[in-house]
């Protein structure tokens, strides 16, 4: 069987990396001039930054993610890691000393008394989720009936809140909006609507273990709660790894080679054309990348059925950002409890997400984030020396004005914003690097920069793996999967199992 991976982002590796492994002769082909895409870092004189804070769940020993990498003999070192967050009047770092599984929850009830009973609601309704999809998982992999009755005895206690969005979940609990935005502000990362959003997807948002990394996994003696880790070195490892383990397989992956043609001949796919108009044919074609960019450009919406074509011309991406990566002569986490915090300077997500549609760019105002990857991985910066990156949402395109002109004056005002926190961060800047939309267009080649997948939107269509073309597949961060460097890995053995499924 030939087939043939467009993208070498992680969707595409891991695709190819399975296909390799079935014995597939398998081909990437992959446009940029190195591998990666969006995980690809950003280097400057001696400096590596990753495209985004990559404090990633479901890669600890025996999660899902970790489990599909193990199954293909790939073991890459993660530190399990946590994170912090600060609202306009108040902040939730981890305390120094462990207060133990239930920490936020009292710390919130000592912030707001008033709501003290919702808050206590709340987190039974959030141990009860972590339950259901851990009951949930047990089923798929149809490990024992009995699951099934637990599953829906811990469903039964939720599933009221199932036609909810996630604003009228955290009403349901809280008074205080300032609650409210605490549960939801995440979604702003996702370009989502607190209105929008799935209402039993809030648990998820704020699962406790990403505060505090000292929070145990497990729970009566099952690894109900999931936890959240960085990739020691940073997530090129990963990149690497599955290059190394797709060549080793025999497999080939071509970079500077795009892809200008998926070739079809009676609803079949039979290959694809490259830039230099050669023809290389294949059983299978994996594309992974923009939606609209392969289904449009590459492939043709005429060879796609009614359905499949509305999830193309309708579903969302989300929104761009805006980073600035530095690299500092000093250790910015004297000033920083974590790794990665999130600054947040409103409460109101859901105006914030609409300006940023709408093409109005907060210029850092309402919030950003600091990620100190060198801090983690200290072979990142010259000896001595840190990376810093600080980004938040922009729109792709701005209402007023031109990123060309502005992201000199962006970058200045979001490092000046930044220093409240990290004092002397200008004055310890020895090399800067701006990551305008305009330059991750450019690196992911989308004529609309979408950063991380698709928005949360309940019952949004997105482009399933399966597409109307036999042997066409479509996985990364726009399809089904919606996108994280986990959740597009196990959306591209998703897809796999469906080709095993489909070529019985």
């Amino acid at each position: 069987m030939k087939a043939v991976v467009i993208g070498s982002g992680i969707a595409g590796l891991t695709s190819a990396a399975l296909l390799a492994k079935a014995g597939a002769d398998v081909q990437v082909f992959e446009q940029n001039p190195f591998i990666g895409g969006i995980t690809a870092f950003a280097r400057k004189s001696g400096y590596c930054w990753e495209n985004g804070p990559l404090l990633l769940s479901d890669f600890l020993p025996g999660e899902r993610a970790y489990e599909i990498l193990k199954s293909l003999g790939i073991t890459v070192p993660v530190i399990q890691k946590d994170r912090g967050i600060e609202m306009p009047d108040f902040a939730l770092w981890h305390p120094k000393e462990y207060g133990g599984r239930f920490w936020r929850r009292e710390r919130l009830k000592e912030l707001f008394p008033q709501d003290a009973k919702g808050i206590d609601a709340y987190y039974r309704f959030y141990e009860n989720m972590m339950r259901v999809a851990y009951y949930g998982r047990l089923c798929e992999e149809k490990r024992n009936p009995l699951h099934k009755l637990q599953l829906f005895w811990y469903w039964q206690t939720v599933k009221k809140f199932a036609p909810l969005d996630a604003d009228a979940v955290t009403r349901h609990f809280f008074k205080s909006e300032e609650i409210r935005s605490l549960l939801t502000c995440i979604l702003a990362d996702t370009c989502t609507k607190p209105s929008e959003a799935p209402g039993l997807g809030v648990p998820f948002f704020n699962i406790e273990t990403a505060f505090d990394k000292r929070i145990p996994l497990t729970l009566r003696g099952k690894q109900i709660f999931g936890g959240y880790c960085y990739f020691k070195g940073g997530v090129e490892k990963l990149v690497a790894a599955l290059a190394e383990n797709i060549t080793a397989r025999g497999g080939k992956i071509r970079t500077s080679a795009a892809v200008t043609k998926i070739n079809t001949k009676d609803g079949q796919v039979t290959g694809v054309t490259l830039a230099d108009g050669s023809v290389v044919d294949a059983d299978i074609v994996v594309a992974s990348g923009g939606g609209r960019e392969i289904f449009c450009d590459l492939l043709g919406l005429e060879h796609l059925d009614d359905a499949y074509r509305n999830a193309i011309e309708n579903f969302r991406p989300m929104e761009a950002v805006f980073m600035v990566h530095l690299g500092v002569d000093f250790d910015p986490m004297q000033y920083q409890p974590s790794e990665l915090c999130y600054y947040y300077s409103t409460y109101d997500i859901e105006k914030s997400v609409e300006n940023v549609r709408n093409g109005v760019y907060h210029e850092g105002d309402e919030g950003f984030l600091i990620y100190i990857p060198s801090a983690v991985s200290p072979e990142m910066a010259p000896e001595g020396r840190h990376c810093v990156t600080i980004y938040t949402i922009c729109p792709d395109t701005l209402k007023e004005g031109d990123w060309n002109d502005l992201e000199e004056k962006y970058a200045d005002k979001l490092v000046s914003l930044a220093e409240k926190h990290i004092p002397g961060l200008l004055q310890h800047t020895k090399e800067r690097l701006i990551m305008s939309p305009v330059a991750f267009r450019k690196l992911t080649h989308l004529k609309k920069s979408s950063f991380g997948g698709l928005t949360l939107i309940r019952d949004a269509p997105a482009p399933a793996h399966v597409t109307p073309v036999k042997g066409l597949y479509f996985v990364g961060a726009q399809s089904e999967s919606k996108g994280g460097v986990a959740g597009v890995l196990m959306g591209a053995k998703r897809a796999f199992d469906q080709i095993k499924e489909l070529r019985r």
